[in-house]
């Protein structure tokens, strides 16, 4: 006999939560059920993510600890239409500095324009908590979010890894562009570039210009995590399964780049200029295109001109220290230093032979003698939550809930609040 409920007595959102649960953790109906120890059967547990049935208490219970379900939501979608509430919150996003205070009437009623104030009203806001609450919950049921989000090409991932793959950045973006859109700091990438790569010039040229067209020179790019993030294209660092190192794509028509993090810094920052160029030039797995566009994310982080400064005349013999010093300064890898003033003809073939058995037989090929000092952190998505928590805009237990950690672990995180 199944331990199930007939009369589903879970709030509606149970089904969905219970289905994203399981494919994050990159389990199918019949692993879940072994999970559980056969308390079960995997045709119950499919029932239970149609909503058709609900999980008895022990069930339920088993099904919390082995999948650690998240909370079900309780955050509304809209802004309050009232004027008076709409004021309030409107002054809680200003910033402590001085100058006037000018206001505006719309259709929902008056709301501060002041400098430092969001300025942009709300559109077909619903009437009532519990309106909002309806919206929400029926946004929830019809999630589904692995049709909602598009990956690029990545054959070395079974399709179940790549399903919980999307289910957890799915769930990242959605809370992402919901805290920007409470908190009126909505950023869209506006791609800088609108050309095509179809070579390796093409590629040293798309990463010359892209650099003019964001002000960096020939200089390092700190964190380009956050960088890429204050430019408006979401950034993630996931604790993914087997083989995943990196992925970039869409969810909703927002491109976002996800790593690994447990990759070295280095590699981190190598991924991700990388996915940077799908992100620019095309979702693509075709090797010639992936050629491309390491090429790309070499000249983007290492400028030609400044390989050419420690490298010439091309052909001289190449001092370890010199290769050490590019990597602290720029954060790409002593192979990938080399293998780029190989392809700018800078160094020989046999030269470069030459470095990789060095670095074989001192067994530096997989951890290189050197380490790059900087870090790869986004922050951005973290710096809006801090902001709506200390300026009382959402409440620490549901803030952590979006970080996905717990309220001590944020109030940690953020320190005093004065």
């Amino acid at each position: 006999m199944e331990p199930t409920s007939e009369k589903p007595g879970l709030d509606p959102t149970f089904s969905i939560r219970l289905r994203a649960a399981r494919l994050k953790a990159g389990l199918s109906l019949e692993d879940l059920a072994q999970k559980l120890g056969g308390i079960v059967t995997r045709q119950a547990i499919a029932k239970y993510e149609k909503g058709l049935i609900s999980p008895s208490p022990e069930v339920l219970e088993h099904l919390l600890q082995v999948l650690e379900l998240p909370p079900s939501p309780d955050i509304p979608e809209e802004i309050p239409e009232e004027a008076e509430e709409f004021r309030e919150m409107v002054k809680a996003f200003r910033p402590k500095k001085a100058g006037p205070v000018l206001v505006e009437k719309s259709q929902f009623g008056i709301y501060d324009i002041s400098p430092y104030a969001c300025t942009t009203a709300p559109k077909e806001l619903p009437r009532t908590p519990a309106a909002r609450a309806f919206r929400l919950q029926q946004a929830w049921a019809d999630l589904a979010p692995e049709e909602k989000i598009e990956f690029r090409p990545e054959p070395r991932l079974p399709r179940k890894q790549l399903l919980a793959l999307k289910v957890t950045v799915s769930e990242k973006m959605k809370n992402y562009l919901w805290l920007e859109k409470l908190l009126r700091q909505k950023k869209l990438f506006k791609p800088p570039l609108e050309i095509n790569i179809k070579n390796v010039n093409d590629a040293e040229k798309a990463a010359e210009e892209l650099r003019q067209r964001w002000d960096l020179g020939t200089g390092s790019v700190a964190n380009l995590l956050t960088f890429l993030e204050e430019r408006g294209l979401k950034t993630f660092k996931l604790d993914g399964p087997e083989k995943f190192e990196s992925l970039s794509g869409c969810y909703r028509g927002q491109p976002f780049i996800a790593v690994e993090k447990g990759l070295p810094v280095d590699r981190m920052r190598f991924k991700t200029a990388a996915e940077l160029a799908q992100v620019l030039f095309g979702l693509s797995n075709e090797p010639e295109i992936i050629r491309l566009y390491n090429r790309f994310a070499a000249a983007f982080l290492l400028p030609a001109k400044i390989l050419e400064e420690y490298f010439l005349p091309a052909g001289r013999k190449i001092a370890f220290s010199e290769l050490a010093e590019l990597k602290v300064r720029y954060g790409i890898s002593l192979q990938a230093i080399m293998r780029r003033a190989l392809d700018l003809e800078l160094v020989t073939e046999r030269r470069f032979r030459s470095f990789r058995e060095m670095m074989n037989e001192k067994g530096w090929l997989w951890k290189e003698p050197v380490e790059y000092p900087g870090e790869e952190n986004p922050t951005r998505f973290r710096r809006l939550l801090h902001y709506a928590v200390s300026s009382e805009i959402l409440d620490l237990s549901l803030a952590a809930a979006l970080a996905e950690i717990t309220p001590e672990q944020l109030k940690s995180e953020m320190g005093e609040i004065f």
